[in-house]
């Protein structure tokens, strides 16, 4: 899931120690739904550990909230629940940990048991996650899909659309 590049979470995170915000994208569904749930991260001062959820800045300026695959001499091994591809982070880049977050109402820490279970039964079988992740995407499209054809039928008025240029 990212963030917004204009905004200096680091910064942030060294003054306060601590951040909440609603992060965008599905990189890291079923865990956090698109901009449906906010998060806590703290400020990171020790090193991380496989399934810890860490956020770091890519070279681009993105701010990015993926989980701890496993850590490396110069950094970690980084990938969404969603993803399949693992990203190599330095360990600079890497500046807060989440440590839970609100699926509604309900405040879920990530030392919490439950939620711990959960996460190990997500990466127990490859198979099975791509299958969910595959089921859920095909599910998301298929909602959009009335939209998008009528859309394609009836199209949107380009704004500039019957003004002629000059040749």
């Amino acid at each position: 899931m990212t963030g917004k590049t204009n905004c200096d979470y680091a910064e942030e995170l060294v003054k306060n120690r601590v951040i909440a915000f609603v992060p965008s994208g599905n990189s890291m569904w079923p865990t956090l739904k698109n901009k449906g749930q906010s998060v806590i991260v703290k400020y990171k001062t020790e090193k991380l550990k496989p399934m810890d959820v860490a956020l770091y800045r890519r070279e681009n300026g993105t701010n990015v909230l993926h989980r701890v695959m496993r850590a490396t001499e110069t950094g970690y091994v980084m990938c969404g629940d969603s993803q399949f591809t693992f990203e190599n982070v330095k360990e600079e880049n890497v500046y807060g940990v989440m440590s839970g977050f609100y699926r509604g109402k309900r405040y879920i820490e990530t030392s919490d048991p439950e939620y711990k279970e959960q996460v190990l039964r997500w990466y127990s079988s490859e198979k099975r996650r791509k299958f969910r992740v595959k089921l859920f995407f095909f599910m998301n499209n298929l909602k959009t899909f009335p939209k998008r054809v009528l859309r394609k039928l009836f199209g949107r008025k380009n704004k500039d659309e019957g003004v002629k240029e000059d040749d």
